[in-house]
């Protein structure tokens, strides 16, 4: 499908917004044993609030990984745009792993939150094309070697409250239902939870940015446990050459060039 094909393009795409969240200068682990994770999103991932990136929850996902197994074992990367579509999302998935792959880090996990500027911007996408979208990414995870977590869609207090008939409400309910069917619910964080919404009705507190980083948390610790080794392995040292001896240089010869040609 076109979704599908977008995945595996887009290098050339300009600027993305990434951003590293580092929470401690201590890096004890090395390239190979560092696992990395991707949370990519909307301005729900980016941590949108009060008009400022100031609360994503990559930063609190990354605080209770290295309480539980120590600094210096995880790396959360997060890449969120705000205002981006599932649809979207998907053609910008190979632009963030090339990212990652020219730093030498391959991520091994990815958090995926989207759907909701589908649901707002869009009516006429269907659902099954926003979950069309969002499994053409977590397909593209597996061919990199990688696992992937989907959260369903947050509720959007103010705008489903506006919306004629609750058909906001009822859309999202059924995008919702679709993602845990597709994806089973050991893979999916449930984010029906939530209640701490900015005065907007959309976007999270502070507060709700730490509660979402701690729903998506036992998720990830249950999807590592599936995480395989990279494809990037450690080549094998060469078999080592038998010696021979070279044969004696006559005296009348002119001593040999030490400069490689």
């Amino acid at each position: 499908s076109a979704v599908r094909s977008a995945c595996l393009v887009g290098i050339a795409v300009a600027k993305l917004h990434l951003s590293v969240i580092r929470n401690s200068k201590d890096h004890r682990g090395s390239l190979s044993t560092i696992m990395r994770i991707v949370c990519l999103g909307d301005s729900l991932t980016s941590g949108y609030s009060q008009g400022e990136d100031k609360y994503p929850y990559g930063a609190i996902l990354q605080k209770l990984l290295d309480k539980e197994c120590g600094k210096g074992k995880h790396e959360v990367i997060t890449c969120g745009n705000n205002g981006e579509t599932a649809v979207s999302m998907a053609k910008r998935y190979a632009v963030t792993t090339e990212i990652a792959e020219r730093r030498r880090l391959p991520p091994k996990l990815f958090v995926i939150l989207a759907g909701t500027n589908d649901l707002l911007a869009y009516p006429q996408i269907e659902e099954e094309k926003i979950v069309g979208a969002l499994a053409a990414m977590v397909d593209q995870t597996a061919v990199e070697s990688a696992v992937a977590v989907v959260c369903t869609v947050p509720r959007m207090p103010a705008p489903e409250e506006r919306s004629p008939d609750f058909g906001l409400t009822k859309r999202r309910y059924r995008l919702n239902e679709l993602i845990v069917e597709k994806f089973g619910e050991d893979r999916v964080v449930d984010t029906s939870s939530l209640d701490a919404f900015e005065d907007d009705g959309l976007h999270l507190t502070k507060r709700g940015y730490a509660e979402l980083a701690k729903l998506v948390y036992p998720v990830c610790r249950a999807a590592m446990k599936r995480c395989r080794p990279s494809k990037k392995t450690t080549a094998p040292a060469p078999t080592p050459t038998p010696k021979t001896e070279a044969a004696p240089t006559p005296k009348t010869a002119p001593a040999p060039d030490a400069t490689p040609a």
